[in-house]
């Protein structure tokens, strides 16, 4: 059974090299896997039927669709741009000012968005003896710092889904890695600049204050509505044990409620709204996340997943060599989030230890963690190739600083899965 996973897993990655869009890919790889496990015709017309119209998939699909229109809506009406010069007004270090740029983009989802914040981080670098090898990595890297958790990621909300936890459980376990990555940011990327010119544009202000505040709503009301609905989940049911919230409804009431603060603070016509809903990526999107969930379906109801666990326990293979690898090389291959998560968590996460949460979780986090350092260190990742091409950069310096930073996230978030795994280990036993 594993050599067979492994076949159709290669042949989905082999057949997005060669250009047939992913959604495609791993539909076909979904036939062909339910056809070559034995399942009749009629069975794998059911599967594929039931986890179309599961409560999971459908949930998916809305939140991608929501977040795609928040997307368009926060850039046209210069919501975004709007919050990263609020937040210029608030340091003198241009440094700060170009990495806080990157990052403030890179909180709204946009394919290719690096290219959005290019312009903003060369304008902050302008007074900084920076290459265009410097500026590209800095752009590129720092975009992309929230991505393990921040719920506005189409993968980060895949993710959970596959690995049927609450959000901000997740949220919790992956968040230090943004840490990390900030860090790592800093050694190899910021660091190295050196003494840098003072923003000229800088007058620390309650006024300056209170803009950036405002302009930050629609991602505070985000945030907000998880921790809350989430709380009021907890609490029912503690009165009464069989009420809860799904946890994707938090996501969904958040981005919702965001959206409309964009459109009344920026007053978005009804028009506006409509066009931005029905854009076609929007729709590519959800295409994408339905394949990935029929994929999974067919994963489990064909009995490939338990197929490999057997097989695994009588080779004597360690689970947590294909709960790293099969990520890293889907995301270096893919190179986009959701596109690893798709490919792989769909194999892996039934190999994870569930026998409690923390540890559940903390395999979660490394895994996604292997996967996304292969997303970065892609040759074919979109926003690599736009930041690069932007700043007329060098590919060989630009990805030397990218090399540096990953490694060293790499490294780190597996001596930190080590060493959590065995304090946990140590006191609970």
């Amino acid at each position: 059974m594993l050599v067979k996973i492994i076949i159709i897993f290669a042949g989905i990655l082999i057949l997005n090299r060669l250009g047939l869009h992913l959604a495609v890919s791993l539909l076909a790889g979904s036939i062909s896997l339910g056809i070559w496990t034995g399942m009749t015709p009629m069975e794998l017309l059911t599967c594929l039927y039931e986890s179309t119209i599961n409560y999971q998939t459908l949930s998916l699909a809305l939140i991608v669709w929501l977040i795609m229109a928040m997307s368009v809506i926060m850039e046209k009406s210069g919501h975004m741009k709007r919050l990263v010069s609020s937040f210029t007004s608030l340091t003198k270090d241009a440094r700060v000012v170009g990495t806080v740029m990157s990052a403030l983009i890179g909180l709204l989802p946009m394919p290719g968005g690096a290219l959005f914040s290019a312009p903003l981080v060369g304008e902050a670098l302008s007074r900084v003896n920076a290459s265009p090898e410097h500026k590209t990595a800095l752009n590129y890297w720092f975009r992309h710092i929230w991505e393990y958790w921040w719920p506005l990621y189409p993968g980060v909300i895949l993710a959970i889904a596959l690995l049927n936890t609450q959000t901000w459980r997740y949220m919790m376990f992956a968040a230090p890695l943004t840490l990390l990555s900030v860090a790592a940011g800093y050694l190899f990327i910021i660091r190295p600049m050196g003494t840098t010119g003072a923003n000229a544009e800088s007058r620390i202000s309650w006024q300056g204050i209170k803009e950036f505040i405002y302009e930050m709503m629609p991602i505070t009301i985000i945030i907000s509505s998880i921790f809350i609905i989430t709380g009021l989940s907890a609490i029912l049911t503690l009165i009464k044990p069989d009420i809860s919230i799904p946890s994707l409804v938090s996501v969904i009431v958040g981005i919702s409620g965001a959206i409309v603060w964009v459109c009344r603070s920026n007053r978005i016509a009804p028009s506006g709204l409509l066009a931005a809903t029905l854009g076609k990526s929007n729709l590519t999107m959800i295409f994408l996340i339905i394949s990935i969930m029929l994929f999974k379906g067919v994963m489990t109801d064909s009995g490939a997943v338990q197929g490999i666990r057997d097989e695994l326990m009588t080779y004597g293979i360690p689970p947590i060599l294909l709960i790293l690898i099969m990520p890293f090389f889907s995301g270096f291959i893919l190179g986009i989030a959701v596109g690893f998560v798709g490919a792989s968590f769909p194999l892996i996460v039934p190999l994870i230890p569930a026998h409690d949460t923390f540890t559940y979780l903390l395999y979660a986090a490394l895994a996604y963690t292997f996967g996304y350092m292969g997303m970065m260190l892609s040759p074919v990742h979109l926003c690599f190739l736009v930041t690069r091409d932007y700043f007329k950069a060098g590919i060989g310096s630009s990805y030397g600083y990218v090399v540096k930073t990953s490694m060293t996230v790499l490294l780190s978030a597996t001596l930190l899965f080590f060493v959590a795994n065995f304090l946990h280990g140590f006191f609970i036993s």
